[in-house]
């Protein structure tokens, strides 16, 4: 039996095992599932409002300009990356005791944000960032398996929506909460209080996360070779490219506010706090939207940039920041609904950690952009409206559920940005292992001359001694 049937074979098998599990879990167990995550991420996003959420903000406040912040985030991005390449390789780590490496990793985040606020030293916040970071990649790991290994596409859907609304209504609260702190607690202690306060709220729903149950997921099978790499890849690119726009804005919008518009920083808070209710409302109304609509919502977002850089006045920016995050959860949802769709041949594991990865590579662009471009706000703008019309353009032909043109055309332009890519890595591999054998002959050659003239030069004082 050659490769191509086994793999075949256990790609099936695969199928097969997921369908089994999912029947077993459409009763009461998949509810408490879906009711559990819902409740946990309804605390969780109090507490990332209330430390992720002003993190960028905090780092405005002691004095960290565009490029500082790019540097932070770039760094801590980068070590989440290898992360998420080596779990991706090795996927094993993700169904091996699961419940008590989710619960591990989730309390180290939250108590990571005890610390920051305690330092202004670069060094020390790329480290705890990067701590952070690298356990919330493995959070949302694990959390993303649990849902693509448990449910069905509809009820993805159904359970991405809900937590995405239920985020949505906590980091209300949790923006209000920051907005007030910020505007009221003294200069030099408040973000101490707020991150503080933020980490304890998040601790408590770790001890929800600590109610699942998922020994269903224990040791799970997964498929070693891809069924359709070229949709897995158009999806992918159009995903990061996609995040890359939205983490460009995360990080140059509230520098642009506070500083060049010169805006207070509460207002920046504001303008998360009414993203953020924009997001609930939206996580609602796109959920059950076919793919052609979420592609209307990507076209539309990409109208933010033009509108950021056109309004001069800080307080208009609450407004433009609703219509932003209302258009890109619609967007944003395109790729969760995705990988839903292709979660039955292409695995829970890896669509959890893609998925997740997404994110990180996203947010490494971003921070590379940022550090590159610094503080010409004009540029990094301009950066995000090319990123965001570059994913409406890959979304409208190289994948076939949201294309504009025929299905089997979109097919075929998918079918041709992978294989392009594919020799282009190809050759850069050989071209690399060349460049390298050169560069091994090279110091060789080197090596042999330094030895010749070491060997000449002590012959040379063996005969002028004697």
């Amino acid at each position: 039996m050659d490769n191509r049937v086994k793999n075949i074979v256990v790609l099936r098998l695969n199928l097969a095992i997921w369908q089994v599990n999912v029947m077993w879990m459409k009763s009461e167990d998949s509810r408490k599932i879906a009711w559990a995550l819902t409740l946990e991420i309804l605390l969780a996003g109090a507490y990332v409002s209330l430390t992720r959420g002003l993190f960028i903000i905090y780092l405005t406040s002691i004095g960290y300009s565009v490029d500082s912040i790019s540097f932070v985030t770039l760094s801590s991005a980068l070590s989440s990356i290898i992360f998420g390449i080596l779990i991706y390789k090795r996927p094993n780590f993700i169904i091996r005791r699961i419940k008590a490496k989710l619960i591990t990793f989730h309390a180290l985040e939250r108590l990571t944000w005890m610390i920051i606020p305690l330092t202004q030293n670069l060094f020390t916040i790329l480290s705890l960032y990067s701590i952070q970071l690298v356990s919330s990649f493995l959070i949302n790991t694990f959390i993303s398996y649990i849902i693509y290994g448990s449910l069905t596409e509809d009820l993805i859907r159904d359970v991405t929506a809900k937590r995405s609304a239920a985020n949505g209504v906590s980091s209300i609260m949790g923006f209000l909460a920051g907005t007030a702190l910020l505007a009221f607690l003294p200069p030099e202690s408040k973000f101490k209080y707020i991150f503080i306060m933020g980490s304890l709220i998040g601790l408590v729903s770790t001890l929800i996360v600590a109610t699942l149950n998922v020994s269903h997921l224990e040791g799970k099978m997964f498929p070693e070779a891809v069924e359709e790499p070229e949709r897995i890849f158009s999806s992918s690119i159009f995903s990061i490219v996609f995040f890359s726009s939205g983490n460009i804005l995360g990080i140059v919008w509230a520098p642009y506010v506070i500083r060049y518009l010169g805006g207070a920083d509460y207002i920046a808070s504001l303008m998360s706090l009414a993203g953020t209710m924009s997001n609930s409302v939206a996580s609602l109304f796109w959920r059950r939207r076919s793919f052609k609509s979420l592609h209307f919502g990507l076209i539309a977002n990409a109208l933010g940039p033009i509108l950021i850089l056109v309004t001069p006045w800080p307080v208009a920016h609450v407004g433009i920041n609703i219509y932003t995050s209302f258009t890109y959860t619609g967007a944003s949802f395109i790729t969760a609904f995705l990988f839903a769709r292709y979660n039955r041949w292409f695995g829970a594991i890896k669509s959890g950690i893609l998925l997740v990865l997404f994110n990180s590579c996203a947010q490494l662009v971003a921070s590379i952009t940022g550090l590159l471009i610094k503080e010409n706000f004009i540029i990094l703008f301009l950066a995000a409206l090319s990123a965001k019309l570059a994913a409406s353009l890959l979304a409208s032909l190289t994948i076939p559920e949201t294309a504009l043109i025929p299905e089997n055309l979109a097919r075929t332009y998918s079918q041709i940005l992978y294989n392009s890519s594919l020799m282009g890595y190809q050759m850069g591999v050989e071209l690399s292992k060349e460049t390298i054998m050169m560069a091994l002959r090279f110091l060789a050659l080197l090596l042999t001359v330094i030895i010749l003239y070491m060997i000449y030069y002590i012959l040379w004082i063996l005969i002028n001694l004697g």
